[in-house]
């Protein structure tokens, strides 16, 4: 795709609020402007589904299309016990106290870094023009 194509990508999601069809490796992606909460969120449907079981389980829809967020695997609460907690003790429990977990979302709250992860994990991205969604025959057109 080249940068015109990419900017009309975000036009049309942020100005004039329409889906947008890509094509990357094979996989069709409906790339939407949802609100959640308070916020504009871009959401994405994979060859017209969402599944749940991406978000747990380790997949190639999960590497290439979903927001990975690293997040401490401890509490602030958790971690304020930690730092009382002596070196020694925390060896001895098994404790790492900078243990990090990855967390999927299944939306970007920046186009920026939609577009950035969507370079890096596909190596062929295309914009299918006079694209929409027909659900009922479950393909895209």
């Amino acid at each position: 795709m080249t940068n015109a194509d990419w900017d009309h990508v975000e036009q049309c999601l942020q100005s004039q609020f329409q889906p947008v069809g890509l094509v990357c490796d094979g996989y069709h992606l409906c790339l939407c402007l949802q609100r959640m909460g308070m916020k504009l969120v871009i959401t994405f449907f994979v060859n017209g589904d969402l599944k749940g079981r991406w978000l747990g389980e380790d997949c190639e829809e999960r590497r290439r299309f979903f927001r990975p967020v690293k997040k401490s695997a401890w509490t602030a609460k958790s971690r304020l016990a930690i730092q009382k907690t002596s070196k020694r003790m925390l060896k001895r429990l098994g404790i790492d106290p900078t243990e990090t977990i990855t967390v999927y979302y299944p939306w970007w709250n920046s186009f920026k870094a939609l577009k950035s992860h969507l370079r890096k994990h596909n190596e062929c991205i295309e914009l299918v023009k006079n694209w929409r969604y027909a659900a009922a025959e479950g393909e895209a057109l």
